[in-house]
C-alpha cells in the first residue's frame, strides 16, 4: 500500500518570485512540444504587481504570462531556464513512481506527495542530495482507505472509538463494559471488539507510527 508524505524542498526555482508573494501554488508540471519545461501556478498576494516584477527578476524562468487575474491571485504560465530545469526533482520523482499531490512555494518549497514505498522515497531523497537541494520530512502517513478519515479511521470505527471514550471504557479503572457499549450501538461484543482494535492501529499507524524512514 502506499502512503503519503509531506517534505520540504530548499530550491531556488521561484524563489525570487516567492519574495514578492504570499504564496504560490503550483498547478502543472509539464514539458512543451518544443521541449521546454513548463509551469502553471497560481500567485497570490497583495501587492500582484510586484510578482510579475519578480518573474522578470526570476532566475529560474525564461519567459512567462499571465493566464487569468482575480483580485487576490494570479494563473501564470512560466517556461524555466536550462539552469532550473536541471534543478527540477519531478523527473527523480516520476523515475520512483512518486506523485505529486500538492506543491506550495513561500520560504520553502513544501511537497505533499503518493509515495509507492519506502525504497522510493530513499531514492528521491538520494536524487535530492545529488542535486545539493535539501530534503526536510515534515510527516509521512499511510494512504486512506476509502471511506476512511483523515487518520484512516473508518466511519463505523470512528463511532465505536467515541462512544467507548465517552462512556469511560478507556478510563482506570473503566467506568463502562465492552458489553454496555456494544448494546448502546446495538452491535455484538465482538465486533465491538474488531472496530475498537482496527480503528486503534489505524490511529498509531497515522499518528505516532509516522518515523522517517532511514
Amino acid at each position: 500500500m502506499s502512503f503519503i508524505v509531506e517534505f520540504e524542498l530548499s530550491t531556488p526555482i521561484l524563489r525570487e518570485t516567492a519574495t514578492a508573494a504570499s504564496k504560490l501554488t503550483i498547478e502543472q508540471v509539464y514539458r512543451s512540444e518544443r521541449g521546454a519545461t513548463k509551469l502553471v501556478f497560481w500567485a497570490y498576494g497583495d501587492d500582484l504587481e510586484s510578482v510579475a516584477a519578480a518573474l522578470e527578476a526570476d532566475d529560474s524562468i525564461a519567459e512567462f504570462a499571465a493566464l487569468e487575474e482575480l483580485p487576490e491571485r494570479r494563473l501564470y504560465s512560466a517556461v524555466l531556464t536550462d539552469w532550473g530545469a536541471d534543478l527540477l526533482t519531478h523527473p527523480a520523482a516520476a523515475a520512483n513512481d512518486i506523485s505529486f499531490l500538492d506543491i506550495t512555494v513561500t520560504d520553502d518549497t513544501a511537497i505533499r506527495a503518493r509515495v509507492p514505498s519506502r525504497e522510493a522515497l530513499q531514492g528521491y531523497r538520494e536524487s535530492c542530495r545529488e542535486r545539493e537541494i535539501p530534503f526536510r520530512l515534515q510527516r509521512i502517513f499511510r494512504e486512506p482507505e476509502p471511506g476512511a478519515s483523515r487518520y484512516g479511521v473508518s466511519e463505523r470505527q470512528r463511532e465505536a472509538l467515541l462512544a467507548a471514550l465517552e462512556a469511560g471504557y478507556f478510563d482506570v479503572p473503566r467506568d463502562a463494559t465492552l458489553t454496555e457499549i456494544a448494546e448502546v450501538l446495538g452491535i455484538s461484543d465482538q465486533a465491538l471488539s474488531a472496530r475498537l482494535r482496527r480503528g486503534q492501529a489505524a490511529l498509531l499507524r497515522n499518528t505516532i507510527a509516522t518515523d522517517a524512514p532511514s
